[in-house]
């Protein structure tokens, strides 16, 4: 039941010269204050119980009781109201005056005060409860002996009168609660009747009486039933002091602490170019915690008193008030843009108070995804400046503790300057003797970054840093899915993975562990095996791929390239590889020289390669009981007839891995093409073979290759 509203207006008399120091003496009768007025909860209620504030009227009369002001509504009430010097009262009504409710209630008060030219006068105002209250509480022998078939009407009047027992001062009570009963002139007491039908004494009845009524007052009805009772109903009234805790109904005007702005309004936002900005908070009581905070970071200003921060004075000039100065030294650092300071302030009365300001800041703003492309690996900076003396602005741009790069800044209007930062690339031939780029490390963006930019203007240094969105995945790449097109005949259509595995080979051999590609644990990890085999005679280099594989008859076609949707350019491919390579014991087809790719007899190898392509469709190699056609290597042409080669990585692995364990590589990327992002219907191609010449059957036929965790470097 214990209710506390708390609401605010502090009286603030300020000489009519404003802030001035040496202002002038001023007649009493021509002197003027300042009556500053907000109200604001200090204690909240339920959203579902009644709010007095929603019928509110303030009053303020001058010393003749003469009202001059009158306001119905919070929101209506000023706040500054200017008054000449002198005598007046605050009068305060909130609520509803009802004969009899269960939620509409009363409360007034009213309060003399004295406006004083440049000084401080609060105020307090206490609104008491203008209703005696009847609490009702049935004991449960009541529901056991009645179930829901009893009531309670409680009524103004020495006696309980049935004709009224149905107006509007009555009130009917069939569970606990409370009721508020406005009492008119003359009127000391309430009187009640219980009644109920019980399941075998039938009706039952009992009525009395509550005697020199208080306003206000609480009385608290207890009923129980018993047989061995009078009238089988027992009622205790008893009055409950509305000077304890127990009964704590009352509205309090009180003064909150103000915080104000020196010389500049708060609520506005400041355009800092430099030096002092000072804030002043008053409480009522002396201050017991203030707090600043910055972009999220909490300063204790009542410890900053004794312990400076750079940056941040704070002088405590009386127990209720603290200055609190900000220079140049907090700000350093900071990025450009807005930037939001909050104060909150509370005293040893209950009393707190808060504002809010908004510092717009010169400097570097902190870059979002829209000012970074990372395919392209640029960032576009852009700096916030306004002040009109600024006639040149430096870019900086670096990996985290990295080196910095700097560019000149573009006064793109708008009070903006920009400045884009691109990758450098060094630029090499391949083995094949084609120009190729790979991009400098230390320049541009790359996906999964963290950077660090600034600005730079006449002495002052802006910085802030951001991290670039994460890379992408390869679809699988993991192969932890045993369901894949790979891993099975079915590789006619597929997802991403296919393999050579087919219906034919599993005719000759019968026995799917010796499939070209079978899913297999290695080092704890499941993991893609590709094993060569022979078949009809001829080398089956086991082989994984994007890609399709189609076999018809006795020959079969791998459709190389699969869509893909780059939003990153990455650096290099990484996987785990584990590597066994013989000697080449099977030929069959040479190559356009007439000779045998590899001869008989020499070390075997095995190739891994990726490709990033814009093609049309997807490339088709063909090899079987036919020669083969179709054969391609990324290093050696910058496009095929489905379309361009933009970047690719090749690793040929000439030796077996030593020891069981796999092994980490990384196929780093070269471009033929920086420019162009893929925006055809294939866009990607990795290919993996235990046999570097399985298109023309040249190979060891027990070459085996484990493949694992495919993975973009960036």
């Amino acid at each position: 039941m214990k209710r506390l509203y708390r609401y605010l207006i502090p009286m603030l008399g300020l000489a009519a010269a404003g802030c001035s120091e040496t202002s002038p003496s001023l007649d009493d009768a021509t002197a003027t204050g300042t009556l500053t007025m907000k109200v604001s909860t200090r204690s909240e209620t339920s959203s579902a119980e009644y709010d007095p504030m929603e019928h509110l009227t303030v009053s303020i009369c001058n010393s003749d009781g003469k009202p001059i002001r009158k306001y119905t509504s919070e929101s209506g009430i000023p706040e500054r109201l200017e008054l000449l010097a002198g005598a007046y009262s605050v009068s305060v009504e909130a609520g509803e005056k009802a004969a009899a409710s269960f939620t509409r209630r009363f409360y007034k008060g009213e309060e003399p005060f004295t406006v004083t030219p440049g000084a401080n006068t609060p105020v307090e105002v206490t609104c008491t409860l203008q209703n005696s209250v009847v609490e009702a509480v049935f004991d449960e022998t009541i529901a056991e002996n009645f179930g829901s078939e009893f009531e309670v009407r409680v009524m103004p009047g020495a006696s309980y009168d049935e004709s009224r027992a149905d107006a509007a001062s009555t009130l009917r009570y069939t569970e606990n609660a409370a009721g508020y009963f406005t009492l008119d002139e003359g009127v000391d007491a309430l009187s009640w009747r219980f009644s109920g039908t019980h399941a075998s004494k039938g009706a039952v009845e009992k009525s009395g009486t509550i005697p020199e009524v208080r306003t206000p007052g609480k009385y608290t009805l207890t009923f129980r039933y018993s047989p061995d009772l009078p009238g089988f109903i027992e009622a205790v009234a008893i009055l409950v002091d509305d000077d304890t805790d127990d009964f704590d109904d009352t509205i309090i005007w009180s003064p909150d602490p103000t915080i104000e702005g020196d010389g500049f309004e708060i609520s506005e936002t400041q355009r800092y170019l430099g030096g002092e900005k000072r804030f002043l908070i008053t409480t009522v009581k002396p201050t017991t915690a203030a707090t600043l905070t910055f972009d999220g970071k909490p300063y204790d200003l009542l410890a900053a008193v004794s312990t400076p921060t750079a940056g941040l004075a704070v002088v405590k000039t009386a127990e209720n008030a603290l200055t609190v100065t900000l220079s140049d030294d907090f700000f350093t650092g900071c990025p450009g843009g807005d930037h939001a300071l909050r104060i909150e302030a509370t005293d040893n009365g209950g009393g707190n108070g808060s504002a809010e300001c908004i510092f717009a800041l010169q400097g570097v703003l902190a870059p979002s995804a829209a000012d970074y492309d990372l395919w392209a690996n640029t960032v576009t900076l852009r700096a916030r400046v306004f002040d009109p003396s600024v006639t040149t602005v430096t870019f900086g741009l670096r990996t985290k503790n990295g080196s910095w790069q700097e560019l000149p800044g573009t006064n793109a209007g708008s009070e903006t300057w920009t400045a884009t930062f691109s990758p450098e690339w060094t630029e090499s031939s391949n083995e094949s003797g084609l120009t190729v780029f790979t991009p400098k490390a230390g320049t541009g963006v790359r996906a999964d970054g963290e950077y660090e930019c600034r600005a730079m203007f006449g002495e002052r240094e802006s910085l802030a840093s951001f991290a670039t969105a994460g890379g992408q995945s390869i679809p699988g790449g993991d192969m932890e899915d045993g369901t894949m097109s790979c891993f099975t005949i079915n590789n006619q259509t597929t997802p991403f993975w296919g393999s050579g595995n087919n219906n034919y080979m599993s005719a000759i051999i019968g026995d799917q562990l010796t499939r070209l590609c079978t899913q297999q644990e290695k080092c704890g990890s499941k993991c893609a095996l590709l094993a060569s085999q022979t078949a009809a005679g001829l080398l089956a280099a086991g082989n994984l791929f994007s890609g399709t594989f189609v076999k018809p008859s006795t020959q079969g076609t791998v459709g190389f390239g699969k869509d893909y949707d780059w939003q990153a350019r990455p650096r290099a491919l990484r996987l785990k590889y584990h590597a066994t390579i013989g000697t080449v014991d099977m030929t069959k087809y040479t190559d356009a020289s007439g000779n045998h790719p590899i001869a008989a007899g020499q070390p075997d190898r095995a190739i891994i390669y990726v490709a990033i392509v814009d093609w049309d469709a997807p490339h088709n190699v063909s090899s079987g009981m036919s020669a083969p056609s179709g054969m391609w290597d990324p290093s050696t042409a910058t496009s095929q007839a489905e379309g361009p080669v933009i970047g690719y990585g090749r690793f040929v692995i000439k030796e077996s891995t030593a020891g069981d364990e796999m092994v980490d590589k990384e196929l780093e990327i070269f471009y033929y093409d920086r420019v162009t992002k893929p925006s055809k219907p294939c866009k990607i191609v990795i290919s993996c073979s235990a046999n570097m010449y399985g298109d023309y059957m040249n190979g060891c036929s027990t070459n085996r290759l484990y493949i694992d965790d495919f993975q973009w470097v960036y």
